[in-house]
């Protein structure tokens, strides 16, 4: 949820702070230093950005339905049976213990 919050909004994001680096040019017409003012408002901006990803994070948490989950029995009849040991491939040999 966080990484779908971060890259919606991140696109925004960067187009709003491409826009802003095409405009603060006009900043120099009213006798302010373009380079502060772009400082402050990308500042602002992405202190805006990090308050919109909690707040979309939240608000899909709260709204999340997780989907119900069908368990379906398993059927012993289907499963294969289990082999046992024929004592007739034994042919009488003893089993020898191995020593570490």
């Amino acid at each position: 949820m966080l990484l779908g919050a971060t890259s919606e909004l991140w696109v925004d994001y960067l187009t709003r702070i491409e826009a802003l680096r095409v405009s603060i040019g006009l900043e120099a017409y009213a006798q302010r230093d373009p380079l502060v003012q772009y400082k402050a408002r990308a500042s602002e901006m992405f202190t805006q950005l990090v308050e919109d990803i909690r707040g979309l994070v939240i608000s899909r948490v709260f709204a999340y339905q997780p989907r119900p989950v069908e368990i379906t029995p398993v059927e012993t009849a289907n499963l294969p049976a289990e082999t046992t040991p024929s004592p007739q491939l034994d042919n009488g040999k003893k089993k020898k213990r191995r020593r570490h």
